[in-house]
């Protein structure tokens, strides 16, 4: 007469590879501020150096600091490119994948 219930509601990719292929979006804001935050550190006597120019020269602050602006950018724009936040989140995709295999391994010992 009609279809089954299991034959209308299968899922031609749930028998293969289920793995993990993407990040949700909080997984991928969390590597993009995990990045930052490396950037930060990295760059951290830059950022002081700028920071404390700026503090010193409130009006002329553009015209005064702009050298140590530069260098801060450029140190924070040398961390925080696309490859090393591509590098983050293949990182992140593999970890997520092992635990994913882990749990799927421990499913089938039970």
């Amino acid at each position: 007469m009609g279809k089954s219930t299991e034959a209308t509601m299968h899922n031609p990719f749930f028998g293969k590879a289920s793995e993990v292929h993407a990040l949700t979006r909080g997984e991928e804001e969390a590597c993009f501020k995990e990045l930052k935050g490396k950037a930060l550190k990295h760059c951290d006597d830059l950022v002081k150096d700028f920071v404390n120019c700026s503090k010193e020269h409130n009006i002329t602050v553009m015209w005064t600091c702009r050298q140590k602006l530069k260098d801060m950018n450029n140190c924070l724009n040398e961390w925080t490119t696309r490859e090393e936040l591509d590098k983050l989140k293949l990182e992140k995709l593999a970890a997520k994948r092992a635990e994913q295999r882990q749990q799927s391994q421990q499913q089938q010992q039970q």
